[in-house]
């Protein structure tokens, strides 16, 4: 299907790219319905584009390719609303926020977005009682950021 973009024109969206989030994405609960699009010129980002507001785009990445050793625990609560039943079905997500420039992006741990890639569905999932923040720095010293994508999930439990 055709897509208007603000960020990228008219694009053309696949089926498997669209995930419905039946809540929203907190602050944007009326927006339902968002397709993940990877530019290779953009790896290892991606943008999570809303297809009911062409204004509204997220970049986002795999958080384990920056923070290897990132987990949590996912609630059987979320994995029964996104009906997960194995692992292989789940990826995960984090907001990217560029604010000056693209040396002091911050990555969101504290609220994961958890696709059931078999099902394309969504949330984005607020981790209580975690030490993670929403702002953890994407380049740090001595890093260095994967080219592509890693694992869709680890250290999910």
């Amino acid at each position: 299907m055709k897509v208007d973009t603000f960020h990228f024109g008219e694009i053309e969206v696949l089926q498997e790219e669209i995930v419905t989030f039946s809540g929203g994405i907190p602050g944007f609960e009326q927006l339902t319905s968002f397709a993940i699009l990877r530019f290779e010129e953009h790896a290892p980002f991606y943008y999570l584009q809303s297809l009911q507001e062409t204004m509204i785009s997220f970049v986002i990445t795999n958080p384990f390719g920056v923070y290897p050793d990132y987990e949590f625990h996912l609630p059987i609560s979320e994995q029964e609303e996104l009906e997960i039943s194995e692992e292989a079905q789940l990826a995960v997500w984090s907001i990217v926020t560029i604010r000056d420039s693209a040396e002091t992006a911050t990555m969101n741990l504290l609220a994961p977005i958890v696709v059931n890639v078999e099902r394309r569905l969504g949330k984005q999932i607020v981790l209580h009682n975690s030490h993670y923040k929403t702002k953890h720095p994407i380049f740090r010293e001595n890093f260095e950021m994967p080219s592509g994508p890693s694992e869709a999930l680890k250290g999910v439990e």
